[in-house]
């Protein structure tokens, strides 16, 4: 039975970190949906109200996986409710060699790894003893072992409530977020057709640290990602009349130098400049050996965002796409013109302009190039698509299927986005809600260096990415369509309800234990906060937002 207890949270933890729920996986995300479904159905509110407690299919997913909403209601009844949240997938454990085995086995693990080579910073926390080793005991196992056993005490006593309580345990946050984004439609249902108020949505991931501190972070926000892509045409040629053509390389060379790394694209909330576009891969698009010039290359890039919308994004890569087919004209230009002067004067004249489409325009050409039927042919081409292959690697090859039907040539370049997009959340103070939830953060501040005496920092947005980013989308429609029109294979291959998505509006909240090495061999939690302090601490957000 679930108890929210240090030892009842601790044992938890333990039979939560056990189950290797790697991410993507066929079947293995769904054992700890599974179990935690099975923990909860053994609670007395439930076995009361079975209604209560969902495993509910993620609509169209290829690995039919499961997330788990439980709600306690509030007694007497309410539409108040507070949502806790987090994802039970895990990242393999490859990294961990020969203690792979012993990867979801913490406790082993932590004793194990004692004898292998570590760094200082973690054989001081192994040394301590207040920190547990193994694959996803910070990230994110001990914060759903600590919601669920909140939501056991809460169930206990629902009288006591002034909000109802809402349980959401999704798979799937460490590759595409397919978890709450498949969520989404369901929270606007219970929103509509329950009539639910969802006062705010706290998180759990955990606070990853290098220093000494003994506290996590609340953060009142979460970071956005967009993937911009740029589908570079040059124009072909033999290497032996090189000054005849345009190599694809040499326009996404140009277009790496202006993004990669560039401050004049990253964004700003405040006086906080966020990190600036890094380029995920690049490359050209033949599959064998060619002494022709390149005429097709790609470059996609990660964009954090904490204010722009796909709409601004979009009109940057439009801009950037044309000044890097100017620059590259003017080195190819240059490039000729002392070409000739050292003697060969034999060249014939080659005049290019920069040309730019979006994903829409070139679907457009496309479909008026091919004529009727185009919708079937594109149809049957997506569902030909290997099921496993790379989503971005689809809609890499579904750019240049467009392109061939539509005849385009070079030199021009494709601009879109590819998947994850994760819009990012922030608290504007523009409604009582974030109001509310700001003041419970300072609240919990203070209570932290009062009673435990633990220096908590409030941050406005947590920088890795999170399933927060899906409580809604602080922009209008007409910001989020060109990511929709333009994102390959939209609803196909990738894609988010939108609709639903406008529909909620959800002040959220990061509040987690603390951590190091996520991802890593040395992934570790710290014990003795997030046994002690940590369950308090959530405890008391729920309650002073339930009340305000």
């Amino acid at each position: 039975m679930i108890k929210n207890t240090r030892e009842g949270i601790y044992r938890l933890l333990l039979e939560l970190a056990a189950v290797p729920s790697i991410s993507a996986v066929p079947g293995a995300e769904n054992m700890a949906a599974d179990l935690i479904f099975q923990k909860l159905s053994d609670l007395d509110y439930f076995k009361h109200h079975p209604e209560d407690l969902m495993l509910l299919p993620i609509e169209g997913d290829l690995l039919d996986r499961k997330i788990i909403a439980a709600m306690v209601r509030a007694m007497p009844e309410t539409d108040r409710t507070v949502i806790l949240t987090g994802h039970f997938d895990v990242v393999d454990a490859d990294v961990c060699g020969g203690l792979k085995e012993y990867a979801f086995d913490p406790e082993e693990y932590t004793k194990r790894i004692a004898h292998m080579s570590i760094s200082v910073e973690a054989r001081s926390d192994l040394e301590s003893g207040d920190w547990l080793f193994g694959r996803g005991v910070a990230d994110m196992k001990l914060g759903i072992a600590l919601e669920m056993c909140l939501l056991a005490e809460f169930s206990e006593n629902p009288k006591d409530l002034s909000a109802n309580i809402l349980f959401l345990a999704v798979p799937d946050e460490e590759n595409t977020s397919a978890g709450m984004r498949g969520a989404i439609p369901y929270l606007a249902a219970f929103q509509e057709e329950q009539g639910l108020d969802f006062l705010a949505c706290i998180n759990t991931e955990p606070t990853v640290t290098t220093s000494s501190i003994g506290a996590g972070g609340i953060f009142l926000g979460t970071i956005g990602k967009i993937m911009p892509f740029f589908f570079c045409l040059g124009r072909e040629s033999h290497v032996g009349e090189y000054f005849e053509g345009l190599s694809a390389s040499l326009i996404v060379s140009h277009l790496n130098i202006l993004l990669e790394g560039n401050p004049s694209y990253a964004d700003m909330l405040g006086n906080t400049l966020f990190p600036p576009q890094a380029c995920l891969k690049i490359k050209d698009l033949r599959e064998a050996y060619s002494v022709t010039l390149p005429e097709r290359a790609v470059a996609y890039y990660n964009y954090l965002t904490v204010s722009k919308t796909p709409s601004t994004v979009l009109k940057e890569m439009q801009e950037v796409a044309t000044l890097a087919q100017e620059r590259a004209f003017l080195h190819l230009k240059n490039s000729r013109s002392c070409y000739i002067e050292m003697g060969n004067d034999r060249l014939p004249p080659v005049s290019w302009s920069p040309r730019v489409m979006t994903v829409s325009d070139l679907y457009a050409s496309a479909g008026e190039k091919f004529g009727q039927d185009f919708e079937d042919h594109y149809a049957c081409f997506i569902s030909d698509l290997e099921g496993g292959e790379d989503e971005r690697d689809k809609g890499i090859r579904i750019v240049n299927f467009l392109l061939d039907v539509a005849e385009e040539k070079g030199p021009m370049i494709v601009t879109g986005f590819l998947p994850p997009f994760n819009p990012f959340r922030v608290n504007r103070r523009n409604s009582v809600k974030e109001i509310v939830l700001l003041d419970s953060a300072r609240e919990l501040v203070r209570l932290a260096r009062d009673e435990y005496e633990k220096e908590i920092v409030i941050s406005e947005v947590f920088e890795g990415i999170t399933d927060l980013s899906y409580l809604g989308f602080q922009g209008d429609m007409d910001e989020l369509e060109p990511l929709v029109d333009n994102t390959p294979g939209w609803g196909r291959v990738y894609g988010l309800p939108v609709k639903e998505l406008m529909k909620l509006d959800v002040p959220v909240m990061n509040l987690g234990p603390v951590g190091r090495d996520a991802h890593k061999d040395t992934e570790r939690v710290k014990l003795s906060y997030g046994l002690d302090v940590l369950p308090r601490l959530i405890a008391h957000a729920v309650r002073s937002i339930s009340c305000s």
